[in-house]
């Protein structure tokens, strides 16, 4: 019994995000030209174990807690790098071009899943509404991109960003679960249910 509670106070979210990270700063450095497109294959096998397979197996283990919010963020991200990384080495392996349109409506429709995660995350903490602000930016700019309408440049820079926050909040949030101090501040819920509003 005491072992099933310590079990569910293991923070899942913090492994799905390490995950993130890894897979949008590998991504972001490619897409700012600091890998070189040789490395192209190894970018996408990192993308995928990472941003993929790791927030995948993280969303289904917080889903199992009981966490519908965590659960459906990581699994539904989990699957959009999976499913973009699986296509673009599929190309690749075929020597095939794909047109970048291909990649537009599963960008767009992310973002406004992303927009929605902004005002639902609002009730968890100020890092995590901010870390959905710019993955929603992200999309949005990933979409233009696709369409020819801007370069990768923005979308690697906002990958980049996103990385690093999402770095920032897996440490945080493990620090918590370890010490019980928020050493790295996370910031307050930007609002809160009727039952939890803190009274003046």
């Amino acid at each position: 019994m005491a072992g099933d509670e310590h079990a569910r106070r293991i923070d899942v979210l913090a492994i799905g995000l390490f995950g993130l990270a890894v897979g949008a700063l590998t991504l972001g450095t490619a897409q700012l030209g600091l890998i070189p497109e040789r490395d192209h294959i190894g970018t996408l096998v990192i993308a995928l174990a990472f941003g993929g397979i790791v927030q995948i197996l993280a969303g289904i283990t917080d889903i199992r807690y009981h966490e519908q919010l965590g659960g459906t963020a990581l699994t539904m991200y989990g699957f959009f790098w999976a499913t973009v990384c699986t296509v673009k080495l599929v190309s690749a392996s075929n020597n095939s071009q794909l047109d970048m349109v291909l990649f537009a409506p599963i960008n767009l429709v992310y973002f406004f899943f992303s927009a929605a995660m902004v005002y639902l995350t609002a009730y968890r903490n100020t890092t995590l509404c901010a870390l959905h602000i710019v993955i929603t930016g992200t999309f949005l700019l990933t979409f233009l991109a696709r369409l020819g309408q801007i370069s990768e440049l923005l979308p690697g820079i906002f990958h980049v960003l996103l990385g690093f926050m999402a770095f920032y909040h897996a440490i945080a949030s493990l620090t918590v679960a370890f010490t019980g101090h928020a050493l790295l501040p996370l910031g307050p819920p930007l609002l809160y249910h009727r039952a939890d509003k803190p009274r003046s």
